[in-house]
Formats: structure tokens, sequence, C-alpha cells
């Protein structure tokens, strides 16, 4: 299987070699997601010194600017001085997450790692304490009263979201180790585990949240679909199939209440001697919305999850889960279109990095669950 990443020609590529002085080819494309009108671009630079640079065009407006300017049409930094968040590169040092961590009764044991990154929206970091592992999450300052909100709410109704340790006005917030195993990691039966999940969706949608969950992938299904066809010209044909039949699918009337907003395994902690959900992360992005997005997602993440497993091993577990899922809770059109315009992001996120093979397979899958 040919893997070798593509080089990106495309103008934010311009953009970036111009603002940092080096060759096109010494930029190599490693993500690209939309963000307001415009997106954010990433890319590695092999010229020396080696560094990772984020072309903006979004036009957000931020506190202060941590890179280049390109008046009316685009930003340019170099991670992890992202303009938007401006908690992440104080704590993204040893130094600095040592002190913050000390002012909350934490004595910090090494280096804090990054292990999450959506530029211009989050990033979270792990930091060894004497106690375990302590994570500090970073977010836009203006979302950060929401998000410790948020985590409050979903616990009151008792659901194992982590406790808030501290937070700060700089969009920074400090919680607990999530309790079990990673669910990515751990051993699970798929139809407990979705059962699991029922209840949980269940106590979700009681609690009281102000505010809409993070905005559908709906709204992106034209910005996937132009940049797949592009990346992906010989695919163009299905790509608009499936675009076409995915907005042709998704119904606007539907019952909102509360969701996760951004529903995966990745999400979830267990206990591997119970199979019971032990812990809830991420939830910055739950709100009001439609559930179909969250049963939209998760199917979506788990079949991008079994392919890259039937890649290198037994997928078998995982495919059970995506096939159990899909009876369970995709049996509307509605729910197949989300979960198609969920692979053609994943499909569009490998053909940008040059898995072909990859890119394919899960935009045939995404033609598949809307002709069902």
């Amino acid at each position: 299987m040919d893997t070798t990443p593509v080089q990106p020609v495309d103008a934010e590529a311009i953009l970036a070699a111009d603002a940092l002085g080096v060759p096109l080819d010494a930029l190599q494309l490693i993500s690209r997601e939309p963000l307001g009108p415009g997106s954010v671009t990433g890319f590695s630079v092999t010229a020396a010194p080696p560094v990772v640079a984020y072309v903006d065009t979004s036009l957000h407006r931020v506190r202060q600017e941590t890179g280049l300017v390109l008046e009316g049409e685009a930003r340019v930094w170099i991670h992890p001085a992202d303009p938007h968040l401006p908690a992440l590169a104080p704590a993204a040092f040893g130094h600095a997450a040592e002190v913050l961590l000390s002012r909350l009764g934490i004595a910090a044991a090494g280096m804090p790692e990054i292990v999450g990154y959506r530029p211009g929206r989050r990033a979270v970091l792990r930091v060894p304490t004497a106690d375990g592992m302590t994570w500090v999450k970073v977010v836009r300052p203006r979302r950060i009263e929401r998000v410790v909100q948020v985590h409050t709410a979903l616990r009151d109704r008792g659901l194992p979201v982590p406790p808030v340790r501290g937070w700060s006005p700089e969009g920074l917030l400090v919680l607990d180790n999530a309790s079990g195993v990673p669910a990515t990691d751990g051993r699970w039966l798929p139809e407990a585990l979705l059962d699991e999940l029922d209840r949980l969706r269940a106590q979700m949608a009681s609690a009281d949240i102000e505010g809409k969950a993070r905005t559908s992938l709906s709204s992106r299904l034209s910005w996937y679909a132009e940049r797949l066809r592009a990346a992906r010209p010989d695919q163009a044909d299905l790509v608009n199939g499936v675009a076409r039949r995915a907005d042709a699918g998704m119904n606007a009337d539907h019952r909102i209440q509360t969701i996760h907003g951004d529903l995966h395994l990745g999400q979830l902690f267990v206990d591997e001697s119970t199979g019971e959900v032990t812990g809830l992360i991420d939830v910055d992005t739950a709100g009001a919305g439609n559930p179909a997005d969250d049963a939209a997602a998760f199917i979506g993440h788990a079949i991008a999850s079994a392919v890259l497993t039937q890649e290198g091993g037994d997928a078998d577990t995982v495919w059970t889960l995506v096939d159990l899922a899909v009876e369970r809770w995709a049996m509307d059109a509605g729910t197949r279109a989300l979960i198609a315009i969920h692979l053609l992001g994943h499909a569009l996120a490998a053909a940008e990095t040059g898995v072909q093979p990859r890119a394919d397979l899960l935009l045939s899958r995404a033609a598949d669950i809307v002709e069902t």
C-alpha cells in the first residue's frame, strides 16, 4: 500500500511558503479543518529549523496576533502560538505548567505533553503528577465559563465526567483523570457497550445546559465534498452522488435535546470487569442539538476506526459494533445522511495526507450507508 503523502500545491501552501520564506517542497500538509467562513491548514516545515505552521483563513478576530497577519486574507502562526488559544503556548512548557498546577495543590512529576489539538478550537495536554495523570484543556477564552458550567451540569445529572480542579479566564481548564481504561484500549462487548451508551445518552438528555451543542456536521457537507473532489478527481462522480443523497436525506425537522456533540469511542472509559462506562470526556461540545448527530458521530468514527484496524489487525469487534449501532440508531435517512458526511470528512483527511486506498474505502462506505 502506497502511503506516501502528497505535496501541497494549494493557496494555503503558497501563503505559508511566502510567510516563512521557504520553498513549497519544504512543506508537508498534515491537516485541514473548516473554521468559520474559512479553514485552518497545518504544514510540517522540513526546512531548518523544523516547525509546524498553520494558515488560518477564518478571519476570526483574536485578542492578540501571534504571527504574521496578511490583512483581509489570512494569518500564519508557528505551533504552539495559536492566537485563538492564548493559554496554549504557556501551558505547553514545563515550568509554566508546573507553576499552574502547584497553585491548585497538584505536584507535577514530568513535562506536559500535547495529546490532542484542533487548531483555533482547543487543545488537550497530559501532565504526569504525583497522584497520576492530570489533564489540562485549552479553549477559546470566551468559551471557558460555559465549558465549566457544562462539566458541572453533567456531573450533577450523574454522568461520569471528570471533576474540574480549576480554571482560568484565559481559557485553561484542569481536570482529574477519568475513571477506568480508555475504550479504545480496553475490552468490551459491542451490544453491552451500546446499552451503556443508551443509558448515558438518556441521562444527558435530561441535563439542563444552556446553549447549543457543537455545530452539526451537516453544515460541512459542501466543504467536504468540494475538497474531496479536488483531492480525488477520479472519484468526483462518486463524491457528487454521496453528497447529493446525503443532502436529500437530511431532515430539518427533529427533536432537540442535550447531546454530547462529538460522541465516539475515544471519549469513553470503561470498567473492563463490568463493562460499565466509567468515564465520559471532552464534553465541552455538549448542548442542545439533534440526537442523530451523536449517533452519526459515533458510527462514523467507529467505521473509520475499523478501517484503520483492518489495515493493521483484527477489526471484527469494531465492525460488529458498527453493524449493531446502525441497526439500533440509524434506521432513518437523516441519521444515515449524517454518517455519510462524517465519512466524507474522514475520507478527505486520508486523501489530503496521501493515503488514497483508505480514502477510497471510506468513500465507498459513505456511498453504501446513504444507499441503504
